[in-house]
């Protein structure tokens, strides 16, 4: 565009301020000074406030462009807001400088920015109420989260409550664990020690002392689990000589090293002076050992070393065994965790030694870790600090250290010398084959001793062996475990209902866990029978002969039908197959009527853990009890024979306390089964309180039951019911001191009442509703005066719950 000369304006330029023709706007205001002051304030107030809007529009783009939505629609906005300001600056120009054209163009430029605005806004306006809405969902959801946080904090307090009864009831578990133990072991040791015992005797009691010491261990590792959890384990600090500990330790397995052809090494130096507790590493050191024998194949060894370096001493244990795989690492040390898992596993056990091992070091401040040996296996490292924290008090020497690391290496050359033993030559019993099937030593022997009498007795240690057993001699029927090394029971099962030609040899499953689901899968593979531990031994006589006369009598028949003439082949292969399916059927409805009242949920790792440590070896115990009372009531001494009674009824009240636990569990699970018939509750009630009675006399109480002689049958589980009176009436007894104990048995509108009245101290209001709680008992564990755990009462309201009852507690003080 061509410039004027002489720095004159172009053109347009002086078209659009030109001011020819025009007068000041300010002649319209007569020039009044008030009234153009007043139209120039206002004016210039609102331009710069349309100024400064814009400015912060645009300030607040520029920090936010990111988290603003329709950031560029707030620029327009501010572009229009600042041409509106623009158009106020005109007003107060135009009072002195007619530029009208000019003021036309900004007014102009003002429209067009008003009318984009307008077009564009509200296209907008559902994107807008969209992101209201996401707001207030937001808004929802925090409120939400907020609950859910509330909700949190509730549960976290009762994870911190339950964390505290569980401790609770570790503590009550070995208090009355240990009191029978002791009352089972004391009185064993003192009958073998006194002589006058014929040889089965002794073998008897031999079993009962090995297996109590087992229940014994497993009761300590699970107080020390509750002591750890608890933070009431410290290390009680000393100056040791670490060398001769380790020494003094490896020396308990020279025989077993030499009984299983290990051999041990033992490379440390002359002296090793440290500060720390020499029982926890004493426990330490025991259970790295014992677990390398137990996983060290014969002829195999097991090489242990004490160095030390920059302050610290490091024990190192290698075997030979199968190592542990990288993957398994970082669980060894788990509590309850087992490298071998599931069925197959070749050693028992809770799963804690490792775990102790590894809090104990990490008691001390060490560390411990598992890796690949030089020459195969695993080797475990333990590093200690010689010296103890700063401002712990030192003993100047260790106090006397129990012989717990000779018992924990006798019981280990114990199991393991079983497991290479073979059962006793028995002498060759004619009639049916019985094949047993179990990983136990003395479990095996005990079964084979029980049946030995009246069937000829094969024995194997795992599924693998009793297969090829099978195949070469088949057996008339088949005991067989779950839980076993190689090959488990339900793998030998399969395997057996595989071949056709074992299709009529019954399989009894032996075992001392009790899921449903095992179970269940078991029969549906083809078990005929499914035996629980700890089991009478009349009652396995009797299932085997059952199932035998069924399989023999089958025999019987299916020899007589074959022969037959060939036109009654058919209809006897009908006969056959239906006698088959009814026999299925019959035994599947006894089996699941006789377990029904077993019925629970599947157990935690825990309780499953529990269930099978504890019950097995209870079941030798306890057959064992029962044969060296049975068998030798005429000659033990009256002292001898009184201190069995006392061993028969602690380790009676040992598996009462197990079969609590177990029982609890099914009806906390909600899968408490019940076989509902018809029952006279007074009948019912008047067996109970005689079974209780001798139970009342040694306390000198009175014990008798109400009832009216024409009482209604109920409808209701027996078995359930018959548990609820044991638990209410024992209770009764439990507490009371003297007095006695009413059982009041009642009908009225169609509702039968059961009550049980006691003259005991009573229960204060505001704790009466604690004695339903599990676990939970009025009395402090350490000023007890009566045993139990305080799962009687709770178990006693969830039973009567599934039976469609209730519960209901009045007591008084005094």
């Amino acid at each position: 565009m061509p410039r004027a000369e002489g720095g004159r304006m172009p053109g347009f330029l002086r078209h659009v301020f030109s001011s020819d023709g025009f007068m000041p706007h300010g002649h319209c205001f007569l020039w009044k000074p008030g009234l153009i002051w007043l139209h120039v304030s206002a004016d210039v107030l609102i331009g710069l406030s349309y100024v400064a809007i814009s400015l912060t529009l645009a300030y607040l783009v520029h920090r936010a462009r990111r988290d603003i939505p329709f950031h560029w629609m707030l620029l327009a906005f501010g572009t229009f807001i600042i041409a509106c300001g623009a158009t106020h600056f005109m007003e107060v120009w135009t009072l002195w400088v007619p530029v009208y054209w000019f003021a036309g163009d900004v007014k102009l430029l003002t429209a067009a920015a008003s009318v984009a605005t307008a077009v564009v806004l509200p296209a907008l306006v559902p994107r807008a109420l969209a992101l209201i809405e996401t707001a207030k969902t937001s808004e929802d959801r925090k409120a939400k989260l907020e609950v859910t946080h509330l909700e949190l904090a509730g549960v976290y307090e009762r994870l911190k409550e339950l964390d505290t009864l569980k401790t609770q009831f570790f503590a009550n578990v070995s208090h009355e664990l240990r009191t029978p133990l002791a009352l089972i072991v004391g009185p064993t040791e003192k009958l073998l020690a006194a002589g006058g015992l014929d040889d089965r005797q002794r073998h008897d009691l031999e079993v009962v002392g090995r297996n109590a010491r087992t229940l014994l261990k497993h009761v300590n590792d699970l107080l020390d689990v509750a002591k750890l959890e608890a933070g009431k384990m410290a290390a009680s600090y000393a100056r040791v000589d670490l060398a001769r500990l380790v020494r003094l330790v490896a020396g308990h397995f020279d025989g077993l090293g030499e009984e299983r052809r290990i051999a041990l090494s033992v490379e440390a130096p002359e002296e090793v002076r440290a500060e720390l507790d020499a029982a926890k590493i004493e426990r330490v050191f025991l259970n790295l050992l014992s677990n390398a024998f137990k996983f060290t194949p014969a002829g195999g060894a097991v090489r242990c070393r004490l160095a030390v370096a920059g302050g610290c001493a490091t024990l190192s244990v290698e075997d030979t065994g199968p190592g542990v795989p990288p993957e398994l690492r970082p669980l060894v040390f788990d509590r309850f965790r087992q490298a071998e898992g599931g069925p197959t596993r070749s050693f028992g056990g809770t799963g804690l030694g490792l775990s102790i091992a590894k809090e104990f070091t990490e008691l001390h401040g060490g560390t411990i870790a598992v890796d690949d040996a030089p020459g195969g296996g695993a080797r475990f490292t333990v590093t200690l600090p010689l010296v103890a924290p700063a401002g712990v008090a030192v003993r100047s020497a260790p106090e006397e250290i129990d012989a717990s690391a000779e018992q924990i290496a006798r019981q280990a050359l114990e199991e393991l010398r079983a497991r290479v033993q073979a059962l006793a030559g028995a002498p060759e019993v004619g009639g049916p084959r019985v094949l047993v099937v179990e990983d136990n030593p003395e479990m095996n022997r005990f079964i084979a001793e029980v049946l030995g009498a009246d069937y000829h007795i094969d024995v194997a240690h795992d599924g693998a062996e009793a297969l090829a057993r099978a195949e070469a001699r088949c057996p008339d029927l088949v005991i067989t475990d779950v839980m076993m090394p190689r090959m488990s029971g339900d793998q030998l099962l399969r395997a057996l209902r595989d071949r056709p030609a074992f299709d009529g040899v019954p399989i009894v499953i032996l075992t001392a866990r009790a899921a449903d689901e095992l179970r269940v899968r078991l029969l549906r593979s083809g078990a005929q029978d499914y035996v629980m531990k700890p089991f009478s031994a009349e009652e396995l006589r009797a299932r085997v002969a059952n199932l035998v006369i069924i399989k023999r009598t089958r025999e019987v028949l299916q020899h007589e039908l074959a022969s037959q003439v060939s036109d009654l082949e058919a209809l006897a292969a009908e006969v056959t197959f239906r006698k088959r399916e009814l026999r299925t059927a019959l035994d599947a409805m006894r089996v699941a009527r006789d377990q029904a009242e077993q019925a629970s949920r599947a157990k935690s790792d825990f309780l499953s853990l529990v269930s099978h440590e504890l019950r097995t070896p209870l079941t030798a115990i306890r057959t064992y009890l029962h044969l060296l009372e049975r068998d030798g009531a005429a000659s033990l001494l009256p002292r001898q024979r009184s201190m069995v009674e006392k061993t028969v009824r602690s380790s009676a009240r040992l598996l009462a306390l197990v079969e609590s636990l177990l029982e609890y569990t099914r009806a906390e699970s909600g899968q408490l089964v019940t076989d509902v018939a018809p029952l006279d509750l007074g009948a019912l009630a008047a067996d109970v309180v005689e079974e209780m009675r001798p139970l009342a006399e040694q306390k000198q109480l009175a014990l008798h039951v109400a009832a009216p002689p024409a009482l209604p049958l109920l409808l209701s589980d027996a078995q359930l019911v018959r548990l609820i009176l044991v638990n209410l009436i024992g209770n009764g007894i439990k507490y009371t001191g003297q007095g006695g104990v009413e059982v009041s048995v009642s009908h009225d509108e169609g509702v039968h009442r059961l009550a049980v009245i006691d003259s005991g101290p009573g229960i204060p209001a505001d704790r009466q509703r604690l004695i339903f709680e599990p676990f939970t008992q009025l009395e402090p564990v350490r000023h007890k005066h009566t045993p139990g755990v305080g799962l009687g009462l709770a178990l006693v309201e969830r039973m009567v719950a599934a039976l469609g009852g209730r519960v209901e507690l009045r007591s008084e003080l005094g």
